[in-house]
Parts: C-alpha cells; sequence; structure tokens
C-alpha cells in the first residue's frame, strides 16, 4: 500500500472551501492528473454520491469509479475508489484557522496484479502527482481565483491542450506500437468472464486478430461460428481451436464478405439453424493496393470493408440474443485517424486510387455506423463498440503493406495483443 499525505493552507472560509472541495467533480479543475470526472448520482452530495474518472498518466487514460462514504459538512469526507488493477481511499478533512482554511488530505493507494510487483517503483512517481494536485488546489482556491468551471472550446468538454495531446502524431504511433499494450497492461485487471452458451459470429477470423480473438472466446466456452471465404482454411482453424482449448464447439459457414449475394446466403443460412445470436464480431477486412471490382459492380475495398459489414449486420439485427446483452463489436484501424469519409465518393472513382487511403476510409465508415446503431438498436438491448487493434503483425499486413511491416515490425503488437479488446469487448460484464 502507498500512502500518501499533503497539507495545504487557503484563506478562504472553511465552508466554501469544503463544498467546493467535497464535489468531486471539481478535481478536474485542480488535479492535473485527471482528465474528467463525472457525478453519476442525482442528487445532493452525501454519503453513496458516485462519480466517474478518466485519469490521465502521459498517454494512458485509466477509468476509475469513486463513491463518497463518509460525509461530514465542513469536517470531513472519505471517497473510495476502484479502477482496473488499483484502489483508493482519499480521506480529506478541513480545519478552520485565524487565516482562513487547513485541509489535509490523505490517499491511500493498493495495487493488484502485476501493478502490486512493482509499486516501490510507482511511489515516487505517484508522490509527485499527489503534490502536484494539492498545489493545484491551493491555486484553485486562491482567493484572487473565481471557482468558476474552466473554459473549453469543445463540447465535450476538453480543452486545446488536451486536444493537441491525444491528437499529436507521435503518442498516437507510440500508443499503437507494442509498447504502448505493454505499459496500458499494468492498469488491467485480468478478464475472468466465461462465456459458456453465448453465440459468437466472427469474420476474418482464420489468420491474424480474428484467429487469435475465436482462440481466446474458445478458450472461455463460447460458442463460436467463423464465417470465412476458404473452407481449408477453415476447416484448419476449426480443428487447431478444437484440439488446443478442448472447446468442441466451433463450427464455420463459407462466404465472400465483398460479394452481398454471399452474405446474404449466409445470413439466412444462420436464421435457418434458429441460433440467436449473443455477440457479432465484424473483423474481416483487405487493403487492396489496386483499384477492383466485384462481380456485383462495387469497388473492392468498399464492398469488403464497409458495405459488407452493414449488409450482414443489417441482416443479422433480429436474430440477436433477446437477453438484453446482446454485442456487435467492429474492428477499424488506426488508419482511420488519416483520412476523412466522402460519402459522394465511397467506391474511389474521384482520385487516383490509393489502397492505404481507401482502406483508412471504409474503416471510419464502420465508426461512423458504430455511432449510428449504438443509438438505433439500444431498443433492442443491442450493444455496438468499434474498436482498433493498434499496430499488428499480420500477414494481411505483411502482404498489402510490406514496407510498413519491415520498417515497423520491431514494434508490432502480436495478434493476440491486437484481439485483446475485442475479447473484453465481447466477454467483459463493463463492456455490456
Amino acid at each position: 500500500m502507498i500512502i500518501l499525505n499533503e497539507s495545504i493552507l487557503v484563506a478562504r472560509p472553511i465552508q466554501e472551501v469544503f463544498e467546493f472541495t467535497s464535489e468531486f467533480s471539481n478535481i478536474e479543475l485542480w488535479d492535473p492528473g485527471v482528465e474528467s470526472s463525472i457525478k453519476t448520482s442525482s442528487g445532493a452530495v452525501q454519503v453513496g454520491t458516485q462519480y466517474d474518472l478518466i485519469l490521465k498518466y502521459g498517454l494512458l487514460r485509466p477509468k476509475m469509479q469513486y463513491r463518497i462514504t463518509h460525509y461530514e459538512p465542513y469536517s470531513k469526507v472519505v471517497l473510495k475508489g476502484l479502477g482496473e488493477s488499483y484502489s483508493a481511499t482519499d480521506t480529506i478533512c478541513f480545519f478552520s484557522t485565524n487565516a482562513g482554511t487547513r485541509i489535509d488530505y490523505q490517499a491511500k493507494i493498493e495495487f493488484s496484479g502485476f501493478a502490486s510487483k512493482i509499486e516501490p517503483l510507482l511511489t515516487p512517481f505517484l508522490r509527485r502527482i499527489g503534490k502536484h494536485a494539492l498545489q493545484g488546489l491551493e491555486q484553485t482556491l486562491d482567493p484572487s481565483t473565481s471557482l468558476a468551471k474552466r473554459k473549453t472550446i469543445f463540447s465535450s468538454g476538453t480543452n486545446m491542450i488536451d486536444y493537441l495531446a491525444d491528437h499529436a502524431i507521435l503518442p498516437g504511433m507510440i500508443g499503437f506500437s507494442k509498447f504502448g499494450y505493454l505499459t496500458s497492461k499494468v492498469f488491467w485487471r485480468k478478464n475472468t468472464s466465461i462465456l459458456s452458451g453465448k453465440q459468437v459470429v466472427i469474420t476474418g477470423a482464420t489468420s491474424g486478430i480474428g484467429k487469435a480473438a475465436a482462440f481466446e472466446l474458445a478458450s472461455k466456452n463460447a460458442v463460436i461460428t467463423i464465417i470465412a471465404r476458404n473452407r481449408k482454411k477453415a476447416m484448419q482453424v476449426q480443428r487447431e481451436i478444437m484440439e488446443q482449448t478442448g472447446n468442441p464447439h466451433i463450427d464455420f459457414l463459407l462466404a465472400d464478405l465483398s460479394l452481398m449475394a454471399d452474405i446474404k446466403t449466409v445470413a439466412e443460412k444462420l436464421i435457418k439453424q434458429q441460433k440467436k445470436i449473443d455477440i457479432l464480431i465484424n473483423n474481416a477486412g483487405a487493403l487492396f493496393n489496386e483499384r477492383m471490382e466485384t462481380a456485383e459492380g462495387f469497388e473492392k475495398t468498399f464492398a469488403t470493408d464497409l458495405l459488407g459489414v452493414f449488409y450482414l449486420t443489417q441482416n443479422l439485427v433480429n436474430v440477436f440474443s433477446r437477453s438484453g446483452n446482446a454485442r456487435i463489436i467492429n474492428v477499424s484501424s488506426g488508419g482511420m485517424y488519416t483520412q476523412k469519409i466522402d460519402v459522394n465518393d465511397l467506391q474511389n472513382t474521384k482520385a487516383p486510387y490509393d489502397g492505404a487511403k481507401a482502406y483508412a476510409r471504409a474503416k471510419r465508415g464502420i465508426v461512423i455506423l458504430t455511432m449510428l446503431w449504438a443509438k438505433r438498436l439500444k431498443q433492442k438491448g443491442i450493444v455496438v463498440h468499434a474498436m482498433h487493434p493498434g499496430w499488428v503483425d499480420t500477414p494481411g499486413i505483411e502482404s498489402s503493406l510490406p514496407g510498413f511491416h519491415s520498417l515497423t515490425k520491431s514494434i508490432l503488437r502480436t495478434p493476440e495483443q491486437g484481439a485483446d479488446t475485442i475479447v473484453w469487448l465481447a466477454s467483459a460484464k463493463e463492456a455490456g
């Protein structure tokens, strides 16, 4: 356990200081280590009031939930917080003085899992953060400072500094690599969820990220249907998964996901089987360096990476589980950050064709679809997520972007690391 103790004196009356500090949604105004804090309970601040926090540790944005466990007006407030691999108890005491108010702030932090093993390394870092936080509170409570909320230029509440940090190229690149994965993993709780009896349909699972996700979901006892184009590869993966996980509930259906006729056929087969789908993972994708059209007349990148995802999902909406916990997981790509989508040129005909740009635009379209589906399908009890796996060493990357693969191979994530978020979104209670 790490225990941090700090005290400050402020020239303000105790009532004013207590009301501002005990309202924990204000912490984002004075603690530089907090990205945002949202009060999730209605009514006045009291025992039981809860807050959702997003912290800010370099490139990381871990989340915490805080709850007030002791509330003594103008004297003391205690909050208990829980994160992925750590917990905290914050005790804040207030004392009236001749000069104003003294605040004694104590934070007790406990780590679990791997983070507990490196606690001695984290201690100096956390002490520095604690000191900076109380300095921020002291400055915010300075009598010359208004206690109004910080100004922002975005409707989300993000200020310019945070916006630039989140959109800077170099930090993003590092975060997409295996180093970003390994650094972030320190703050995660182990996902022990079991998916016994849950019906999973996953595309693009004969190699790379999709294959890694299928293996991990099978190990969680899910019933898996793989949609694949190549029968030989599908049979091989089916056999490997069954042998290595001991899960016999693995089957496959064949379809070319760039062809709407194939998608319609495979959807009809799933409907005919009378399976209730709990989880649909739209993972299949391809990057084509030359512009090609399918037999149906669609540009192939658009057909495979966007239109096919839309058509498959729309055809399966009515067979999702009515359990109220069905999920759709759409796999995007970090490339989407480089391109805007042009709805007037979805088939990439106006400018000279660039495979990487066409792929990035389609993946941005996936995120837009996710936002629309999340709103429209909520009433059906279907949760819709989009994720991107970072930079992953897959056969697809090696064949379609050989120069990029050669340059970045040493820092690329493994398929298992790339699939990690897919598995979490499919199985974790919090993702539902």
